[in-house]
């Protein structure tokens, strides 16, 4: 049993180093191989989900292989930084609050991460208070001063888009007299 954890092990960090060369021709090799033999490893699903969302463009499978990573191994952190994204990517601006809703409660994530990702969700469904404390409530888990900058210019994007919003909405009261 260690010499099939070690071989996985193994496998798992030829895959990354593939990755990391962009070599994903190989490393999805190397992932599909450990998931014939282990289809409940969560971090070959993990691995694979991110080569078809960021690289092949196949949502519809990256989504399977997320969901299978969080289903085998639902404390592996970096699972729910890669659905979330996918998310994004999708559109699937109300998905991606609940999701982040449950992905905010797993020791260890990312917090300021997922709340910045949260916030941009209820940017773009409107809902501009909730967005705004959620930058701010991202701003305040953060120590990455790039992700701090970008809260802070989702702040001052959502106070430019509220102006706008009042001023389309008071135009509209005008052409209704």
């Amino acid at each position: 049993m260690d010499d099939i954890l070690l071989n996985t092990e193994e496998y798992i960090l030829k895959a990354k180093d593939h990755i990391d060369s962009w070599d994903y021709i190989q490393a999805k090799r190397l992932l599909m191989e450990i998931l014939e033999d282990q289809p409940d490893n969560g971090r070959a699903h993990q691995l694979l989900g991110w080569i078809y969302a960021s690289q092949l463009n196949q949502y519809d499978m990256a989504e399977i292989h997320f969901k299978m990573a969080i289903r085998f191994e639902p404390y592996h952190t970096t699972t729910y930084s890669d659905y979330i994204y996918l998310l994004k990517m999708t559109s699937r601006y109300k998905e991606m609050v609940e999701f982040a809703e449950k992905a905010e409660k797993i020791r260890g994530i990312n917090l300021a991460y997922i709340q910045r990702n949260k916030a941009e969700a209820f940017e773009m469904l409107r809902d501009y208070n909730n967005a705004a404390s959620t930058y701010s409530e991202a701003i305040i888990n953060a120590l990455d001063e790039d992700l701090i900058s970008s809260c802070e210019r989702g702040i001052e994007r959502i106070a430019r888009k509220i102006k706008i919003k009042e001023q389309l909405d008071y135009n509209a009261t005008l052409d209704v007299a």
